[in-house]
């Protein structure tokens, strides 16, 4: 256990550090009473609990397939038990899952406390750039003669709240992964770095709402309710389940509520971050799985824009600083001594 512990000290730090950062904001902006680490402790069992099953299922499933041993249940068991239910694979995954909610606990807390700390104003200028980046047209106008009917829209959507099912999947994956502890370390210390610099640090400077509450916020002529109009349109015909979320998400900001989820920002899309990210570590695991995790990031860039949630520029700068972010893990992980035998 010590030497997992040591393997995982600079993700430990990170997440000391943010957690010392936590109190000090909450008690910077007198909310000492919105500190809370158990937002996701009842997601998690039942995410964790829906992919066992999965594995329990497919994993027989691949070895009748691929390995087909003579013995599919003499060769499960002897798989299982020296490859699976290892000290190093079950100390260094349990670790991840029992920091990780509190994690992503209190930044779920500080998002919806940045209208608090910095309250939003960036989203005229945001959108004017966004508008001059893309030839003076705002870029969802340019996705709708392409995306602009009911069912396209619906199956963008779909992949948009599949999101989550891919993020804790490949949390698990990488939680319990041992073939390749460099990579695996250097994905869980940018995903940290993207959900605390980009989704809590530069998403407060940078305090944004994004298209759909455009007109709330500024009380300017809404240029995006044209795309919002269409996305209820289209909901009539085919699911549409962001708008949904959209007034969910606006409702719990009125009320000041903090529940799994919630809280409103734009600048930068974690999204897209996620989404990259998941596209960089699928390259180095295997080519298939990274064109597919790549199609995956381009199909979340287009919904952010085309579900009224970001502007486009919120996903590249999102994209781009997630590579930096990803490149700086590397080398941090390949400087580390103590990944020289793994």
């Amino acid at each position: 256990m010590a030497r997992v512990l040591w393997l995982h000290r600079w993700l430990l730090a990170i997440m000391f550090i943010y957690f010392a950062a936590g109190f000090a904001v909450l008690e910077y902006v007198d909310r000492p009473e919105k500190m809370s680490f158990s937002l996701y402790s009842a997601m998690t069992p039942k995410m964790t609990g829906i992919f066992a099953v999965a594995f329990v299922i497919l994993y027989p499933l691949c070895v009748m397939l691929f390995v087909r041993p003579a013995n599919l249940l003499r060769y499960l068991a002897a798989d299982i038990w020296t490859n699976w239910l290892t000290l190093e694979r079950l100390a260094g995954g349990c670790l991840i899952l029992l920091l990780l909610p509190r994690f992503m606990s209190l930044f779920t807390v500080f998002k919806t406390l940045i209208p608090v700390i910095n309250p939003y104003t960036w989203d005229p200028l945001l959108a004017e750039w966004d508008r001059l980046l893309h030839g003076g047209i705002d870029p969802w106008q340019s996705l709708q003669p392409i995306l602009g009917t009911p069912w396209i829209s619906s199956g963008i959507n779909f992949f948009y709240h599949l999101w989550i099912f891919v993020l804790y999947g490949i949390l698990l994956w990488q939680a319990f992964s041992v073939r390749d502890p460099r990579l695996r370390m250097q994905f869980l210390l940018t995903f940290v770095l993207v959900w605390s610099l980009l989704g809590g640090l530069m998403a407060t400077l940078l305090s944004s709402v994004g298209p759909v509450y455009f007109g709330r916020v500024t009380g300017l002529e809404d240029p995006f309710q044209p795309l919002v109009d269409y996305l209820q349109a289209a909901n009539e015909v085919a699911p549409i389940w962001a708008l949904q979320v959209h007034d969910w998400l606006w409702r719990s900001h009125i009320l000041g509520e903090y529940n799994f989820g919630t809280g409103i920002s734009a600048m930068p899309s974690i999204h897209v971050a996620a989404a990259v990210l998941f596209a960089l570590l699928g390259w180095c695991a295997n080519r298939l799985l990274g064109v597919a995790l790549t199609l995956f990031a381009v199909v979340i860039m287009i919904g952010s824009v085309h579900l009224a949630w970001h502007y486009a520029l919120d996903g590249y700068v999102a994209a781009v600083l997630t590579y930096g972010l990803w490149r700086a893990a590397g080398w941090l992980v390949a400087q580390d001594p103590a990944f020289d035998s793994g």
